[in-house]
């Protein structure tokens, strides 16, 4: 049917459709559409790059558009789940998902500016010589979860976050990489020259670097089989993980935490396949990683 906005008479044309008020009603229809899938957790999430495909076009990628928009605080029409997908340079194709805004806003050791972070869809199959059983990673090659002299946090002198650093994050494309934000956290310290703890002993602001794994808090709103207090101190859940269901996004696969148990010198937390909070021995090798990171 067509649609009339104006008539003519005796060349005099009137207006018969308000097309600003019609706007702000569709506008208005969307945002209460949107509220409703945000309150039943049945949003789907849109591709960035098509939503805003017009704006994006004086930018060398999404990704540098989408570091501008965060920069200048304009997350207006960037919704949780909304994603962008990258070509990793093995070829493999990885859809990160906006999986909180600005959770960490001015804060941590030094005032964080403006920032998403950004999840991947499902864990990551890892390649190559750092794999076991095909497609998987111990969180340490040994069965250990302390830290070291050298290194007094568990996570950073880990296996995990050295095949995020070494291996994931130089197979991710140059426009991805140059507008990642390094992320600075409160982590957990662990280790004793008399012999390995079975809780975390303190904590300090470190750098995780532009590739980390989430941590408990992070990924259950709460501390469960971590240390109370030394393994929560800073973290907040993302709202992506908001729900149960949410943690594993349909992807039936256990996928590891930075943090470490409060109750052993070898466990380490992690995501069942089943969404439930668990924990087990460092070196078991059928788990895959969930690499995040910050844009900003």
């Amino acid at each position: 049917m067509a649609s009339i906005d104006s008539f003519n008479v005796n060349g005099t044309t009137a207006d018969i459709q308000d097309a600003i008020a019609r706007k702000r009603s569709d506008d208005a229809y969307k945002d209460a559409e949107y509220a409703r899938q945000v309150d039943t957790d049945t949003y789907a999430g849109r591709n960035l790059a098509s939503v805003f495909a017009g704006e994006m076009g004086s930018y060398a990628s999404p990704w540098h558009w989408l570091r501008a928009r965060v920069r200048a605080g304009n997350f207006a029409g960037i919704r949780i789940r909304d994603y962008l997908t990258l070509t990793r340079t093995n070829g493999n194709n990885v859809t990160y998902l906006v999986g909180a805004i600005d959770p960490y806003y001015n804060c941590g050791g030094g005032a964080k500016g403006h920032h998403i972070v950004m999840v991947p869809s499902a864990p990551i199959a890892v390649e190559g010589e750092w794999a076991v059983n095909g497609s998987y990673l111990p969180w340490n090659t040994t069965n250990t979860n302390q830290g070291t002299a050298d290194e007094k946090h568990p996570y950073l002198c880990s296996n995990l976050h050295k095949w995020e650093i070494e291996a994931y994050l130089p197979t991710l494309p140059q426009n991805v990489r140059d507008n990642i934000m390094v992320q600075n956290v409160l982590l957990e310290e662990r280790y004793s020259a008399s012999g390995a703890l079975t809780a975390s002993t303190n904590w300090s602001w470190v750098d995780l670097g532009q590739i980390w794994s989430p941590s408990e808090m992070e990924m259950y709103g709460s501390c469960v089989w971590g240390t109370p207090g030394w393994s929560v101190g800073f973290d907040c859940q993302f709202e992506i993980f908001r729900q149960t269901k949410d943690r594993i996004n349909g992807q039936r696969v256990i996928r590891w935490l930075r943090s470490v148990s409060g109750s052993s010198a070898a466990y380490v937390c992690y995501c069942h396949a089943n969404g439930s909070a668990h924990f087990y021995s460092a070196s078991y090798d059928w788990i895959r990683p969930l690499p995040c990171f910050l844009i900003g």
